[in-house]
């Protein structure tokens, strides 16, 4: 494994008051295999950047065990093993794009014949070599992201953390770094955390999800994995002709009509299980006995978006099977 995480806890005790300390990270553990994209998602407070922070060995764990290629956190050569990306923190304003390079690889002991070589190319890479010897400070949002992206690659990590890539992005430039993303790991077999609340790019680059709330590792699995776990129990069905429902499907499975097009209803209903489902092809088999005119078009349960399963994970009364 690439990245290993192992029994981590960060407890911050509050000086000089009578408040209980706060356990911010409760005993985490899960591990990333070179070339994956990990998602840790969890609501505000949740723990999510204290976890990256301490990987990034920017913050003491209390207790735990982090490795990076086998090589621990406490160890001389770790550093140079992993980068952080947090927004644009890792940007100095008053330097110059190719000047926040050669600093931010200077720090990591990077050698500057390297990154003379290499910083053009990322600063090409990203469509910011324009603006190289520019103040960072007259750069736009979308380009101090790239930069603080290229600021952490600079020093050619093992491992990327990256909170929050495409925050506050335009589409373009949100394009530009998720494509940059799947390179990284799939091309470059770069192991990657990456925290975000935006669920679609999860969805698209995303290998695996881990959900952590109030500190802990809650749920853990590939999309599809999620899915099974928390599938929806809600079908479609749309029906060619008009049908008397008997009121034991609106009361005890929540029938609701959707939309109505012509002779054609859009149903959704709500069936726990399989016997729920063949209980009501047996119904609809006996209405359409009577009633010639009435048609099944289709029958389908409705695939949850990962937001859905997200917030279902962390309010198991959302209906989790």
């Amino acid at each position: 494994m690439s990245l290993e995480v192992r029994n981590l806890r960060k407890v911050y005790s509050k000086r000089f008051t009578t408040k209980p300390p706060l356990l911010a990270v409760d005993d985490i553990s899960f591990q990333i295999k070179p070339g994956e994209i990990y998602s840790l998602l969890g609501p505000n407070g949740a723990g999510k950047s204290t976890t990256i922070k301490m990987i990034a060995g920017l913050v003491l764990p209390t207790s735990g065990e982090i490795k990076i290629a086998g090589k621990n956190s406490s160890g001389p050569s770790y550093q140079r093993l992993s980068a952080i990306l947090e927004g644009t923190r890792n940007v100095y304003w008053r330097l110059t794009p190719l000047e926040n390079l050669h600093y931010f690889a200077n720090l990591r002991g990077v050698p500057s014949r390297l990154v003379k070589e290499k910083a053009p190319a990322l600063l090409r890479e990203l469509n910011i070599d324009a603006k190289k010897k520019n103040q960072s400070q007259h750069l736009s949002r979308g380009m101090l992201q790239k930069l603080a992206l290229a600021a952490a690659l600079i020093t050619d990590p093992e491992v990327l953390l990256l909170d929050e890539p495409t925050l506050g992005l335009d589409v373009e430039s949100g394009r530009k770094i998720k494509d940059m993303i799947l390179r990284l790991a799939r091309e470059e077999g770069r192991t990657i955390l990456l925290t975000t609340h935006q669920m679609d790019l999860v969805e698209e680059i995303a290998d695996r999800v881990g959900i952590i709330n109030h500190g802990k590792l809650i749920q853990e699995g590939t999309l599809p994995e999620l899915r099974a776990i928390f599938q929806s129990h809600i079908y479609r069905l749309r029906l060619k002709g008009r049908l008397k429902w008997a009121d034991k499907w609106k009361k005890a499975h929540g029938l609701t009509l959707v939309q109505r097009q012509g002779d054609v209803d859009l149903y959704e209903i709500d069936l726990k299980d399989a016997k729920g489902v063949s209980g009501l092809l047996r119904y609809l088999a006996g209405e359409q006995s009577k009633n010639k005119k009435l048609e099944l078009l289709s029958l389908h349960r409705v695939t949850d978006e990962l937001e859905e399963i997200f917030l279902r994970v962390l309010r198991p009364d959302r209906g989790a099977s």
